[in-house]
């Protein structure tokens, strides 16, 4: 685990950072937070909250183990504006664990930097062994030498993973598989012509060119 989180009192949390790229992401997550006060030295992030727990926690606390479709949308809409940011700033995350999310109140974020490293010219650029996250992408599964490099669109298809398994309860990458077209799409029928539906279809995109993180 590369962040600490800390409860101070009723409604005051202390949560750090750690890892090399620690500043940027407490960078992004002030977009979501707005009212933290961040000490940049530490990478410590000061906040108040009523309830602050790990999105898995979270998760599997509901009933059914599901979001619902509100909650998703809020779920959508945080990470890919932290997505955003980092992007903007030069960085990107090549996939998530679910560990890696926390739920304050109603906001998620991204507070792990396990998978984020530098965008060189739309690539994240491996140059030593990496852990495949459990929210992986087709391109990760290629990767077979070092270095090697896959563009940063590569993370809409782990987030589009993300967003099924808390819809849905199900988990697309078993026995690191991908689903074909066909398979995705009778899978997500049930919520089919949602905007969460076309949101998953756009990040789920055999074509890495063609991903997008579009809710509308």
């Amino acid at each position: 685990m590369d962040y600490i989180l800390e409860q101070i009192n009723d409604y005051t949390y202390k949560l750090e950072i750690k890892g090399e790229y620690a500043n940027e992401l407490c960078k992004s997550i002030k977009i979501l937070l707005k009212s933290c006060h961040i000490d940049y030295e530490t990478n410590t992030l000061i906040f108040s909250a009523e309830n602050v727990t790990s999105f898995k926690t979270y998760l599997f606390n509901k009933k059914n183990t599901i979001l619902s479709y509100g909650e998703c949308i809020n779920l959508i809409d945080n990470l890919s504006k932290q997505i955003y940011y980092l992007h903007k700033t030069g960085f990107g995350f090549y996939g998530f664990n679910i560990t890696d999310i926390l739920t304050i109140d109603n906001i998620f974020i991204i507070c792990s930097t396990q998978f984020l490293l530098p965008i060189h010219k739309d690539y994240i650029i491996f140059v030593s062994p990496i852990m495949k996250p459990y929210f992986s992408n087709p391109e990760l599964f290629k990767l077979t030498s070092l270095p090697s490099k896959i563009n940063y669109k590569c993370c809409y298809y782990s987030l589009g993973l993300l967003v099924v398994f808390s819809l849905l309860h199900i988990y697309l990458l078993v026995g690191n598989e991908l689903k074909t077209t066909e398979e995705i799409d009778s899978i997500i029928e049930p919520i089919f012509n949602t905007k969460i539906y076309w949101f998953i279809k756009r990040c789920l995109s055999e074509d890495i060119n063609n991903r997008q993180l579009l809710l509308v």
